[in-house]
């Protein structure tokens, strides 16, 4: 019995680092191909650190400040005659990772391969292991993406497939080195979650507002599941240490309507009608269970031409398919009826004959 593809990870991706480790020292022989592509990245902010501070040393495609100053005093050190390439090269293995090679290797066209052939070759056998790695531990992908939601399946293995190739570009294998699909949970979880942050609503927050937000989700469930009383916005505040505006904008978070189920699974009261009715409303006010979704529908059901029930049937909220459909059919057949009994009763110009 053959072994699955990604119990290969470990030899795999020694082989990739070491194309890894080639195609850095290849680019750092030409500075100035680097050069062209750092023209072309977008400026950054000047930051408050100290010029001496530490530089972070994770491999991270966002060029800071700090990285910026790093690689420009690299750049003007290769570009001397006779210098050696190697801190270069030594500054790219560890601080970018493959996609960075790869942008590189495309901001110097088709003439890489007249330049330098063994960066071209490199860069090719990049993107075939790349490809083969990624296959191999694509059901990593596919299980974060079943996780917890199924509606938005598709979107959601995109942003997961997103993760996992961040996860090739970064990893870098070794004896202390954690497990491949270790490190690539994380890197999957990230993508989904900024997935989440940018179409769970229908306005985009920022990612630290996503983050304050969950974390004042946490807190009203936990005090929900411990049977205490919803806390106040100033406990809320003092709790989690934040500042007016976070709360603000938590309370105005947009919510999804959606006509099948209540909008908040966990919690039985938060309910359509809650969302469709006044932003606070009296508990006399609000309708019956189902009574707001129903009379939904059967304005739905009235106006709704059968074509755009046949769009929207799938739904579930107007009608079946089927009845939908032969309500469709049904139109079409009294149009074509309609139209052939106009025709047989249509003055037609009598022809003329022709001229002798």
């Amino acid at each position: 019995m053959s072994l699955p593809s990604y119990a290969h990870n470990r030899e795999q991706f020694e082989r990739f680092h070491d194309l890894q480790r080639c195609m850095a020292a290849a680019l750092a022989r030409h500075p100035a191909v680097i050069e062209s592509w750092l023209e072309t990245q977008p400026p950054r902010e000047t930051e408050t650190a100290a010029a001496d501070a530490a530089p972070k040393r994770w491999r991270t495609a966002r060029l800071s400040a700090i990285r910026r100053r790093d690689l420009v005093a690299l750049l003007a050190q290769a570009s001397a005659a006779g210098s050696d390439p190697g801190p270069l090269a030594a500054w790219l293995l560890a601080s970018v990772p493959v996609c960075t090679y790869l942008e590189i290797a495309d901001r110097a066209g088709p003439g890489l391969g007249a330049l330098d052939l063994e960066a071209a070759d490199c860069a090719q056998a990049l993107v075939r292991l790349r490809d083969t790695l990624f296959h191999a531990n694509y059901g990593l992908a596919k299980v974060a993406a079943h996780h917890r939601c199924f509606h938005d399946y598709h979107d959601r293995l995109s942003a997961a497939s997103c993760g996992l190739l961040d996860a090739i570009d970064r990893y870098q294998p070794g004896p202390r080195a954690a497990s491949f699909a270790y490190f690539a949970t994380y890197w999957i979880r990230y993508r989904l979650g900024r997935h989440a942050q940018k179409s769970g609503s229908i306005v985009t927050f920022p990612i630290n507002q996503y983050r304050i937000s969950r974390r004042i989700d946490r807190l009203l469930a936990a005090r929900l599941h411990e049977g205490l009383p919803a806390p106040s916005e100033a406990e809320i505040r003092a709790e989690l240490k934040l500042g007016a505006d976070a709360c603000y904008w938590h309370e105005r978070r947009p919510q999804i309507v959606s006509l099948q189920r209540p909008v908040g699974a966990e919690n039985e009261a938060f309910t359509l009608e809650h969302l469709l009715c006044d932003p606070a409303p009296e508990p006399a006010a609000v309708l019956d269970g189902g009574t707001l979704a129903e009379q939904l529908r059967a304005l739905l059901h009235t106006h709704v031409t059968p074509a755009a029930r046949v769009m929207l049937a799938y739904t579930g909220a107007i009608g079946s398919l089927a009845e939908a459909a032969e309500d469709y059919l049904a139109q079409l057949g009294e149009q074509a009826g309609e139209r052939m009994w106009a025709g047989r009763f249509a003055v037609r110009p009598t022809p003329r004959r022709p001229a002798i």
